[in-house]
This record gives C-alpha cells, sequence and structure tokens, in this order.
C-alpha cells in the first residue's frame, strides 16, 4: 500500500508524517486490498482538516473527511471514518447473491 501525507498551509513534521502513516497502515486490517491511501492536512486559523481518500482494488475510492482543534485528534477521527467505510465495503462485497441465469430455489422438477 502506497501512503502519501502531503500538508497544505502547514508544514508536515516528521512526527505528523508518522503518526498518520502508522493509523492509516492499521488500515490493512480491515480491508487488505488497498492500493494507496492519500492523507491531505489542511489547517485554518484554529481548525484543522485531516482528508483521507482510500484507493482500492477494482477502482473503489472512499474519502473520509473531519475538522477538528487538533491535528492530531483528526487524523485519529478521519481514521475511524473510514475503517467504518472499508468495513462496510468489504461487507458489500462479500454478500451472497445469486448470479446471472440461475434460479434462486435451484433446479425446478416437472410434476
Amino acid at each position: 500500500m502506497n501512503i502519501i501525507v502531503s500538508g497544505r498551509h502547514l508544514s508536515i513534521t516528521n512526527a505528523i508524517k508518522n503518526y498518520a502513516e502508522k493509523k492509516v497502515q492499521k488500515l490493512e486490517k480491515y480491508f487488505d486490498r488497498l492500493i494507496k491511501v492519500q492523507v491531505n492536512l489542511d489547517v485554518e486559523s484554529e481548525r484543522h482538516r485531516a482528508e483521507m481518500i482510500a484507493s482500492a482494488a477494482r477502482g473503489s475510492i472512499l474519502v473520509a473527511e473531519v475538522i477538528d482543534h487538533d491535528i492530531y485528534a483528526a487524523i485519529d477521527k478521519a481514521t475511524d471514518k473510514l475503517e467504518r467505510q472499508l468495513t462496510r465495503h468489504k461487507e458489500k462485497l462479500h454478500q451472497k447473491r445469486p448470479r446471472k441465469g440461475s434460479s434462486p430455489a435451484g433446479p425446478v422438477e416437472a410434476p
């Protein structure tokens, strides 16, 4: 998985980058087919915004955005949001659906 951490109106320190990467790496246990996660951090006066964009296999894109007073709290909350989205996405992929052309009740016998 490729992790990209970028900042806008904010210089990304090693501590912030390492923290974000550590949090994002934990997402692999919820969905192992992640290709790339981009973490965009932004600050406007007292508002810190963390946006995470996850690209999964088969073109699925999941986005989580959080605004908080602390950058670390914003990263935590965005990771939690993305975790829930990934769990739901994985459940959708694993739902059993009938295939085209087959009857849902099985073979039909003639009387």
